[in-house]
């Protein structure tokens, strides 16, 4: 059989396993997967895997690029080389940027300053803020019509340009959006508990990293996606809950989703690996919300990744300029709050997981690529390895023994909380899009403009 590009003898995760087999690609597809030592012929070139597994390309659920925005912190050219560089294929981005991608305009400007720069595929988000009230119906429409994947709403404050919406509003986003089987993303902590915890440390004198930490307690996750949730049941709405920090709060999703409701977990990998002392080594530089949580919630959130009830890894990939987070050196509260993670996800994923924890590929590959295109409609085209599906696919190094250095960092701000972190495996070798290697021996090779922009139900019809 002759196709355009062979994959050859490398450890392929299928969603049955993982198989010895080659994989044969054409016109950007997925064309054969067979096993060693049947004939496949390269028209092109092949690439040899001996030694790696082949995972397919990471569908990474939650980022932001900033642009349009504050662009001195990513956009979508360094955002996209990051994601390439870290295996990931596919990106979902989300809507905080300036302005917020809220309405037809906005989302057409994104999609006008992504399309030329994107080296890997993309979607986007779209949100819904207090200023969404007075037309929530036709925006939700007019988004929908445009692409939008998702909807994000926040239930605390994150930045002026994207308040959070109230009780009321939320109420009524998912009523709108259980009538068009959409899809609302939440990040769930309590506004009030946030606040009254932060005015009290602040008149103690307190700007030490810790009382950041401190200001925002468990018990306001647990609460707000308790909220969200209940909202979600009385509404016949689908929710997801962005990057969890509590094993407590994925207890009460797993509690609601087991009477019915249509709820999905996404957790970071900031929040299982790092601990709260973190922000005492690091400083600003750890600071991200939710906050890191103690080594123990650590220890429990793993146990709910290797039990399945996570569903999904997302990076939150949330960049700043080094400037904006050491104004927190001597006040955290002036930090900028996020962290830089895209690159990293994937090698932490495989590292703490797979080969600290005995984490099966297959589930590995759930976690990154396969549940994220499902739920957000991109599969089967996406984030699996099966004939018909694009051939996006990354190559990973399972032992090889290294220490994470943030000068081989792709994005436009060349820190983060894992320099130094040595690692286990996870070393991203190559990343293949649609057949074409756009990341390979440390170098990004994909042109700006090759990513696609990817729609709701659009990529997962058009794979056979």
């Amino acid at each position: 059989m002759q196709v355009d590009v062979v994959v050859k003898n490398g450890l392929v995760v299928l969603e049955s396993g993982p198989a010895r087999l080659d994989i044969g690609i054409t016109d950007g597809r997925i064309a054969a997967l067979v096993e060693e030592g049947e004939q496949l012929v390269a028209r092109n070139h092949e690439v040899e895997a001996r030694g790696l597994v082949v995972l397919p390309g990471v569908v990474e659920p939650h980022c932001h690029f900033w642009e349009p925005g504050p662009t001195e912190r990513e956009d979508w050219l360094t955002g996209t080389r990051a994601a390439a560089a870290g295996g990931i294929t596919t990106c979902i981005e989300m809507p905080l940027s300036v302005p917020p991608t809220v309405d037809e305009a906005a989302f057409r400007l994104k999609v006008d300053l992504a399309t030329p720069k994107a080296i890997v595929d993309f979607a986007l988000w779209g949100g819904i803020v207090p200023d969404s009230a007075h037309d929530l119906a036709a925006r939700i429409d007019a988004l929908d019509h445009l692409g939008a994947v998702a909807y994000k709403a926040f239930m605390c404050w994150s930045a002026t340009d994207f308040p959070p919406i109230d009780d009321g509003l939320l109420l009524a986003a998912l009523r709108e959006l259980a009538k068009r089987g959409r899809m609302l993303g939440v990040h769930a902590e309590n506004d009030a508990i946030i606040k009254h915890s932060e005015a009290v440390l602040k008149a103690a004198g307190r700007r030490d990293p810790q009382a950041h930490v401190e200001s925002r307690p468990e018990v306001a996750e647990v609460e707000a996606v308790t909220r969200a949730l209940y909202l979600a049941r009385a509404t016949g709405a689908s929710v997801y809950v962005v990057h969890m920090s509590s094993a407590d709060a994925v207890d009460v999703l797993a509690a609601a989703r087991a009477t019915g409701v249509t709820a999905y977990a996404e957790t970071a990998p900031q929040y299982l690996v790092l601990d709260s002392e973190e922000l005492t080594r690091r400083g600003p530089f750890a600071k991200c919300s939710p906050p890191l949580r103690s080594r123990a919630n650590v220890e429990r959130l793993w146990d709910k990744v290797l039990g399945g009830v996570i569903d999904t890894i997302g990076s939150d990939h949330a960049p700043f300029t080094v400037e904006e987070k050491e104004l927190g050196l001597a006040d955290i509260w002036l930090a900028g709050n996020g962290l830089i993670g895209i690159q990293t996800m994937l090698p932490l994923m495989f590292s703490e997981g797979v080969n600290r924890r005995g984490l099966e590929l297959t589930r590995l590959a759930r976690l990154l690529s396969t549940n994220a295109a499902r739920i957000f409609g991109l599969y089967p085209r996406k984030g699996t390895i099966r004939i018909g599906s694009d051939a996006d696919l990354v190559l990973v190094d399972p032992t090889r023994q290294w220490t994470w250095d943030d000068a081989t960092l792709q994005c436009k701000n060349r820190w983060s909380p894992y320099g130094g972190l040595p690692l286990n495996g996870g070393f991203v070798s190559r990343t293949i899009l649609r057949g074409d290697t756009i990341f390979a021996d440390g170098v990004v090779s994909g042109p700006a403009g090759g990513g696609r922009r990817l729609l709701r139900g659009e990529a997962a019809h058009a794979a056979v």
